[in-house]
């Protein structure tokens, strides 16, 4: 899906907190981890992938997704930056890493954990885990590979590399 359904979810999800707070979320391909004032939270989805140079296609339940999330509670507003690891084509002697396609029901998944993240880390609220899953549709061929998984080489994916 595109990044403006991404934010319409997020808005939708948002509007449901019934805060005063003006929220917004960004995609952020470099996100500084330890930026201070900065709360982290690092969640797998279900995407599928196309390679742009083969047209190989591929799904992955491993693709990790970085949620930074800061509320000015002075100024009322608050911020959500989105990072969504990707992945290389195994076929492929050069590869591209190709951007996850995330379906809406996905991304829905994501964002309603994201709200529970934002009521425990930015409001402080005690708050019990939702066991909601992503939604897996189609076959999942092979082990996770590490070496073509941009969430390891940043050391965030749960399947490889350092996870945290």
């Amino acid at each position: 899906m595109a990044q403006s359904d991404w934010v319409n979810i997020f808005q939708e999800k948002i509007q449901e907190l019934g805060r005063r707070d003006r929220w917004w979320i960004e995609f952020d391909n470099n996100i500084n981890t330890t930026e201070p004032g900065w709360e982290n939270y690092i969640r797998n989805t279900f995407a599928r992938f196309c390679c742009s140079q083969c047209r190989h296609t591929w799904a992955s339940a491993q693709v990790p997704v970085l949620f930074h999330m800061k509320l000015d509670a002075l100024e009322g507003r608050g911020t959500v930056k989105v990072r969504c690891c990707k992945q290389e084509c195994k076929t492929c002697l050069t590869p591209n890493l190709e951007q996850p396609q995330v379906s809406e029901e996905n991304i829905t998944v994501l964002m309603d954990k994201l709200m529970l993240k934002i009521r425990k880390k930015c409001y402080k609220e005690n708050v019990g885990e939702n066991m909601t899953r992503s939604f897996i549709t189609g076959n999942l061929d092979g082990p996770h590979e590490s070496g073509h998984c941009e969430g390891c080489r940043l050391g965030i994916c749960s399947r490889g590399g350092v996870s945290s």
